[in-house]
C-alpha cells in the first residue's frame, strides 16, 4: 500500500549516505593494482572520504547527489625498486566522469621515476573503473527504503480512486439509492455499490 505522505515518492526526501561512501570506497578501492613492463601497483589504502553524498526522491525519480575527495595510498615496484606515494582525487562527483589524479611519491629519484608515471597513467584508469559503478550502487544499497512502493496497478489504483471520488460525492449529496460504477480494470469487474441514507 503507497504511503498517504509520500503518495506516488512526489514529494522531496533525502538521505545522508556518507557513512555508507566510505565504508564502499575502502573496500572497492583498497587492492585495486596495475601490472605491466615488469612493474606492479596498487593501492594500499584508502585514508580519507569528504564530502557529501546524498540520496534524494523527488516527483517520483531517485537521484544521486554527491561530491567528495578520497586521498589513497599506493605501492609501486620493480625488481628491487620500490616506492611508495599518495594519490589524491579532488572531485568524485555525480556530475564528472573526468577525474582528475594528483599523484605525489615519497622520494624522487631517475630510477624510481618510471614507477610513479606508471601509477599515473596505468593504475588511476583502474582507479576509474571502480569509480564508475559507485551511483548505482549508491541507488541499489541505499534506494530501496527511498522509494515507496505502492502495490496496485497504476491503472487499479487510479479506478479505485475515481470510485472512492463519486462515492463521497454521492453520500454527501444525500443521492438516495445511488448507485455508483467502479471502473473495469487489469480484466475484473468490481460491480456497483449502492449508497443510502437513512431517515
Amino acid at each position: 500500500m503507497a504511503d498517504w505522505r509520500n503518495v506516488g515518492n512526489w514529494h522531496w526526501k533525502e538521505k545522508n549516505c556518507l557513512g555508507w561512501a566510505k565504508t564502499y570506497l575502502k573496500k572497492q578501492l583498497t587492492g585495486v593494482a596495475a601490472s605491466g613492463s615488469g612493474i606492479d601497483a596498487s593501492v594500499t589504502s584508502v585514508d580519507s572520504v569528504t564530502g557529501d553524498v546524498d540520496l534524494n526522491v523527488r516527483k517520483g525519480r531517485l537521484l544521486a547527489i554527491y561530491d567528495v575527495e578520497v586521498r589513497l595510498e599506493w605501492t609501486a615496484q620493480r625488481g628491487d625498486d620500490k616506492l611508495t606515494g599518495k594519490i589524491t582525487i579532488p572531485e568524485v562527483a555525480h556530475d564528472t566522469d573526468a577525474y582528475v589524479y594528483e599523484v605525489t611519491a615519497s622520494k624522487a629519484s631517475a630510477e624510481t621515476l618510471a614507477l610513479r608515471d606508471f601509477v599515473r597513467t596505468q593504475l588511476t584508469p583502474q582507479i576509474s573503473k571502480k569509480l564508475e559503478q559507485f551511483t548505482e550502487d549508491l541507488k541499489r544499497e541505499n534506494g530501496s527504503e527511498m522509494i515507496i512502493a505502492d502495490d496496485k496497478p497504476a491503472e487499479e489504483a487510479a479506478a479505485a480512486a475515481a470510485a472512492d471520488t463519486q462515492l463521497a460525492k454521492d453520500f454527501k449529496e444525500g443521492r438516495s439509492g445511488a448507485e455508483v460504477a467502479v471502473a473495469q480494470t487489469q480484466g475484473a469487474t468490481f460491480g456497483t455499490v449502492e449508497v443510502s441514507q437513512t431517515p
